[in-house]
């Protein structure tokens, strides 16, 4: 019979690889299907740990799409998140099966399973936040010092991966307190280093960038453009000032914004609504009362561990509800992770203390209750598994490719100029074409002396404008034609 340390990660994980489709996505997600395969610079703040695995996957994995590796990447952070709702539910209740069954029932969520089926940086940033608080769980339960140090690379690998990570380390610290005072020096030295060094990684990143731009790899920079285009070498981060802005966000990045309206109090009623109707979407009525008092009750016996958990997973809600995003939702994972915890708690204990035993018989109960919470949430999403047809990528590009010439300049918004770039640099098909990301009028300047070398199309948007004529060739995708005056 599979443990239930086994199925607490491999349940999650068939789902999610059942769901993910071998088509390249679009937006953010098409992006980071590209970057990885290519070792190219994404967006701010370039997510090393994520890359590096990403490349691991895309060329060790021997079969499915680059694409689909991605995806599954995701989908293996995603299910060792639920692991960790497993461990950290053991560590507290010491009840296996019951923290088994949270795990399927975190994972089951809709928000957690479609972003867990795609390439999702989010996933693998809440695959070492989840890892991190489990093991200071166990390492505030039993001492160890080796839990201590794996906290400390977790905790690292999480900043490595995505810059959201520093949102927790308050709760973190509070953890950590006052126990950690007692431990030796050296132990905390080598903590440290622990910490530090995947953090390095991010110092690939200039590296990386001034080697591309002196190889001149970015196929944009022959029509004349600057450095600092998506998928090879955004922003072109390879000096110190340019590498600092970058890490700061990048050119007017809202992060700032975001950061500066989670302490103002006039936002709160709307975040608590928000996210309240993003909670009860994802774990629906019932499971939401059980994680209340959950919470009440793990507060009631060890004030410091509740107050440390909420302290760490929750200010990832008033960031990321506040924070101009097209998915607000990926920022809630956090927040969803100690919930499943939290619900897993409140069900043991509440009918324990309804029963007034704690025994076999509220320990069965607690199993159904839970495993009637996930069957639930997985009969209600299973529309999710409809994810692994989407090919809609796909489509766009077929269409781009037989309705443009070989050496056409492909102009297209991030929105579906990612799609184009994957086609481009990780499948190969778009010959000679080059894909410049943008909005029309964002290069017009440069329109009069690329007309003279290569036509000039705009995919999914339109163009008006005295100073060239515009052809429309095709409508599914939409593809307009720039033309001289």
């Amino acid at each position: 019979m599979p443990s239930a340390s086994a199925i607490a990660f491999l349940a999650p994980l068939a789902i999610y690889v059942a769901s993910s489709p071998q088509s390249q996505g679009f937006w953010d997600i098409g992006e980071m299907q590209t970057v990885p395969y290519i070792l190219g610079i994404p967006h701010p703040t370039g997510f090393p740990v994520y890359v590096l695995a990403g490349w691991l996957a895309d060329h060790l994995i021997p079969f499915g799409s680059v694409a689909w590796r991605t995806n599954v990447m995701s989908a293996a952070a995603m299910a060792l998140a639920a692991w960790c709702v497993y461990a950290t539910v053991n560590e507290i209740e010491g009840k296996r099966w019951l923290g088994a069954l949270g795990a399927i029932a975190f994972g089951v969520g809709d928000i957690v399973w479609t972003r867990a089926a795609r390439a999702e940086v989010h996933a693998v940033l809440l695959a070492f936040v989840a890892l991190t608080l489990w093991l200071v769980v166990r390492w505030r339960r039993t001492g160890e010092e080796r839990a201590l140090l794996a906290a400390a690379l977790a905790y690292g690998l999480a900043l490595a991966t995505h810059g959201l990570a520093i949102l927790a380390a308050p709760g973190l610290a509070f953890l950590l307190f006052p126990r950690i005072r007692a431990v030796p020096l050296r132990t905390l030295l080598h903590a440290t280093g622990h910490l530090v060094l995947p953090c390095l990684l991010y110092l690939l990143i200039p590296l990386r960038s001034a080697y591309l731009y002196a190889h001149r790899v970015d196929p944009t920079l022959s029509l004349g453009m600057p450095p600092g285009r998506p998928f090879w070498d955004d922003q072109h981060p390879a000096t110190l000032d340019a590498f600092l802005r970058y890490m700061g966000g990048g050119e007017s990045s809202p992060v700032g914004a975001g950061f500066a309206a989670m302490f103002h109090l006039a936002n709160v009623q709307a975040v608590v609504q928000r996210f309240g109707t993003s909670a009860l979407h994802e774990f629906g009525f019932t499971a939401l009362v059980f994680a209340v008092l959950g919470l009440a009750l793990l507060a009631r016996q060890d004030w410091r561990l509740t107050l440390g958990l909420v302290a760490a997973c929750t200010p990832c809600i008033p960031f990321g509800l506040l924070y101009t995003e097209a998915d607000q939702d990926r920022y809630l994972l956090t927040a969803f992770w100690l919930m499943a915890v939290l619900t897993a708690v409140g069900v043991s204990r509440i009918l324990a203390a309804y029963l007034r035993r704690d025994d076999l018989l509220s320990d069965g109960l607690a199993l159904l209750v839970m495993l009637g919470l996930g069957i639930r949430l997985f009969a209600v999403n299973t529309s999710d598994f409809a994810g692994r047809s989407d090919a809609a990528a796909t489509h766009l590009v077929d269409g781009v490719i037989a309705h443009t010439p070989p050496n056409a300049i492909l102009i297209a918004h991030w929105g579906y100029g990612t799609a184009l770039g994957y086609a481009a640099y990780v499948e190969r098909r778009l010959g000679d074409r080059i894909v410049v990301i943008g909005f029309s009028t964002d290069h017009k300047g440069f329109y009069p002396a690329w007309l003279q070398r290569r036509p000039i199309y705009l995919v999914n948007q339109g163009y008006a404008d005295p100073d060239f004529r515009v052809r429309q060739i095709w409508n599914d995708p939409t593809i307009v034609r720039i033309l001289p005056k």
